[in-house]
């Protein structure tokens, strides 16, 4: 199953670890900051466009990657769900 993430980008939801809302991360620290404490500052691709919603980390061939989407976590989640229906 695939789970469209924003604009044209659809990853295979297998490889999805968790879906992080960030708008409310974003109150307490920086995105650099967060990114750094993950670990996969140099490993992310934004497609938010400046509308920072949500962080998807997602693990490929034992590499781990972040997606900033400008889609709510909410709405990726119950995207999700409808997947594994």
């Amino acid at each position: 199953m695939y789970v469209h993430i924003g604009k044209e980008l659809i990853i295979p939801s297998k490889e999805i670890i968790t879906i992080l809302d960030l708008e409310k991360m974003l109150k307490n620290r920086t995105l650099e900051e967060i990114l750094k404490e993950l670990k996969i500052e140099n490993e992310i691709i934004n497609i938010a466009k400046g509308n920072n919603k949500s962080l998807i980390l997602v693990k490929k061939e034992e590499k781990t990657k972040g997606y900033i989407s400008n889609i709510s976590s909410t709405t990726l989640a119950r995207r999700m769900q409808k997947e594994n229906l």
